[in-house]
């Protein structure tokens, strides 16, 4: 093949002859590409892409969250699921159970209380009324009247003060006459803390009280007691 294209070559030349060494000089050039083996490129892989553009698999395990942040948005979300299910009524009470579970308790404005069971963000039972006693309803109707501070404030407030730590409980209680928000965070060493918040004002009236968990009585001040037996 390349002997006859050389002869065409060469043929096109000699009757270009006249048109001066230029068009002779061209035509070996030609010629000698046309002589030279081709280099084949199909069926030979193409080398993986390099640089910002090339990907890799991701390797390594997934970073766990931060214990307070995981704490605080597993509340969030059983107490709006719960809300949620029972239209207008305020939450009065959210504790965490066994098997990622909330038992929660919510109020109508009047006082009557409901109750409902949460898990993975959905409600699993309830709501269902509690039999409250008239007494009861009338005191419950004026602790939520003078609430200022609702519970999802509280609760950046106590994330705040103990940031480290998992929200397991969160009560709306009464304190000397007026509302208070109290809860237990639990630290990642298995420590309590006890947190009270104005639910008036939003200042943290017990600012992260510590009871280490399943060790001996603790005291006022969260420090353990123990009792010695004397020995004779």
């Amino acid at each position: 093949m390349n002997k006859t294209l050389t002869g065409v070559l060469a043929g096109a030349a000699l009757l270009t002859g006249g048109c001066g060494g230029q068009a002779a000089h061209e035509a070996q050039g030609i010629e000698r590409l046309a002589a030279q083996p081709p280099s084949p490129t199909e069926g030979v892989p193409s080398a993986p892409p390099t640089g910002p553009m090339a990907s890799t698999p991701a390797t390594g395990s997934p970073t766990a969250g931060t214990p307070g942040a995981a704490g605080a948005d597993d509340l969030k979300r059983a107490a709006q699921a719960a809300l949620a299910a029972a239209s207008g009524a305020a939450l009065v009470s959210i504790e965490s159970e066994e098997n990622n579970r909330w038992e929660v308790q919510v109020a109508d404005r009047d006082g009557t209380e409901r109750r409902l069971d949460v898990a993975d963000g959905k409600v699993v039972s309830g709501p269902s009324l509690e039999d409250d006693d008239p007494e009861d309803k009338a005191e419950l109707k004026k602790l939520l009247s003078e609430v200022k501070v609702d519970w999802t404030q509280a609760l950046d407030k106590i994330t705040a003060t103990v940031p480290e730590g998992r929200v397991t409980e969160l009560n709306l209680d009464s304190e000397h006459g007026k509302p208070v928000w109290e809860a237990d965070v639990i630290l990642p060493n298995g420590t309590k803390h006890e947190v009270a918040i104005d639910a008036v004002t939003g200042e943290a009236t017990s600012p992260g009280s510590a009871t280490p968990a399943e060790t001996g009585m603790p005291t006022e001040t969260g420090t353990p007691t123990t009792t010695e037996t004397p020995t004779g």
